[in-house]
């Protein structure tokens, strides 16, 4: 790991035989694994890590991330990945990755809203002291995602009204749990993928996921996954804690078959 003379965090991630699926293509919560690692790596280099945060009463969480993927490279290749903060709003950190194969293929690029909050209120804290140890990214015009629009909220009360595919009420494992205490933000993506038939995950992978994450989740909440058919291969998700009455995540998924990957 390194980071440029563009305050840029470069590291490589190499795909493992237990983040594969049968035929050795990388599997999509692994890109999810990625995203959240270098972004760790790089904070923790700036000394603004979860650890070093939690030692004045503070911890990251993040509430958003939408990726585009555009190919899933097999074992045992290795990607090459990018990311930096291009700017920081008051409560807000915007983060973007970039990933590539070992030939400079592009694997998928991923914007990611973060905040900061004080453990014991949850409430957000205001980003400047953070945002200044970790710098902003210096390029005038670089290979990053443009993170200075925010896109639009996924609309709920619109996904609903639309055929309901299927349902899904997953079982919390003793290692969901983050180091923050609640279930851990890959997991809804899991949970999402598992509401999916087996049938049409044979033939297809996630093209573009957009996950906004609303409300923590604790091992002792039951959580059921609704799938709404929003158009042709592409799902729109609710995940709602049934203890709580109160909808933790929101997410969309359009797929596309495997052929459709492989031209």
């Amino acid at each position: 790991m390194f980071i440029d003379e563009h305050n840029v965090c470069n590291d490589e991630f190499k795909i493992t035989t237990y983040n594969v699926d049968s035929a050795y293509r990388a599997l999509p919560e692994f890109y999810f694994d990625v995203v959240q690692e270098i972004s760790g790596v790089h904070s923790y280099e700036g000394h603004v890590a979860v650890p070093h945060l939690n030692a004045e009463g503070k911890s990251w969480v993040i509430t958003r991330t939408i990726m585009d993927i555009y190919s899933y490279p097999k074992w045992p290749e290795v990607l090459k990945v990018r990311t930096g903060i291009p700017f920081a709003k008051s409560y807000y950190a915007p983060r973007a990755v970039v990933a590539s194969d070992s030939s400079g293929n592009p694997v998928f690029s991923a914007k990611s809203m973060w905040a900061v909050i004080d453990i014991q209120s949850r409430m957000p804290l205001k980003m400047a002291e953070i945002s200044e140890k970790i710098g902003p990214v210096t390029y005038t015009d670089g290979p990053f995602i443009d993170c200075g629009k925010r896109s639009p909220k996924l609309d709920t009360d619109a996904m609903v009204q639309k055929p309901l595919f299927s349902e899904y009420k997953p079982d919390h494992k003793f290692y969901d749990t983050d180091i923050n205490g609640h279930t851990n933000n890959i997991v809804y993506l899991k949970w999402m993928l598992e509401a999916m038939p087996f049938d049409y995950m044979k033939k297809h992978n996630p093209s573009y996921i957009d996950i906004n994450w609303l409300h923590e989740v604790h091992v002792s909440d039951s959580v059921e996954v609704k799938v709404y058919e929003l158009e042709e291969n592409s799902f729109g998700y609710i995940a709602s804690n049934l203890t709580k009455n109160e909808i933790s995540s929101v997410g969309q998924i359009n797929f596309k078959s495997f052929e459709e990957f492989s031209k």
